[in-house]
């Protein structure tokens, strides 16, 4: 009996704690249920010559200055405080000093065409054909021209993430 107990009581904390983790995914990027990405809070710290933000859970994640100029951001220094949006690849995409919130918006569309030399890419969108420049020079391969997507732009008008559309999404 006490082993059945043991059991089951090892099968309710793993539960549990998987029920937490896809929690903690869906609320990760503030504003956007279906982003990929995570925000996270942190000190800027100088690594090897260059700036990155260190978090609390004692990773690091190097700083653009050029992302940080293109986006507006003045580009922080040692010992400030700050928010780190983190994709799906561990990879910065913006820093926001605390206490603000960078306001994304998402567009939807079919890909009429990828300017990889130009760093732009055409959607179609409900508004039309619209133009938007790519802050990232590398998409998934499985953004094709043709393909339905949905893009996250920042406050400077870039696109700074893209992922196919879920089927059945529109």
């Amino acid at each position: 009996m006490s082993k059945l107990f043991i059991y089951v009581c090892m099968v309710v904390a793993v539960v549990g704690m998987t029920s937490q983790v896809g929690r903690a995914d869906e609320s990760s990027h503030k504003g956007s249920p279906n982003s990929h990405h995570q925000e996270l809070q942190g000190v800027v710290v100088e690594k090897g010559g260059a700036l990155a933000v260190k978090v609390p859970n004692g990773s690091t994640y190097q700083l653009n200055e050029n992302r940080a100029e293109r986006h507006g951001h003045a580009l922080p220094k040692a010992g400030d405080e700050v928010t780190v949006v983190i994709d799906e690849n561990n990879m910065v995409l913006e820093v926001h000093p605390k206490g603000t919130e960078g306001k994304h918006r998402f567009v939807t569309g079919e890909v009429v065409s990828i300017g990889t030399m130009q760093n732009e890419i055409t959607l179609k969108t409900a508004k039309g054909e619209q133009k938007f420049p790519l802050e990232k020079q590398v998409l998934s391969a499985s953004i094709k021209d043709g393909a339905r997507v949905r893009a996250e732009l920042n406050e400077a008008g870039h696109i700074i993430d893209v992922h196919p559309e879920k089927s059945g999404a529109h």
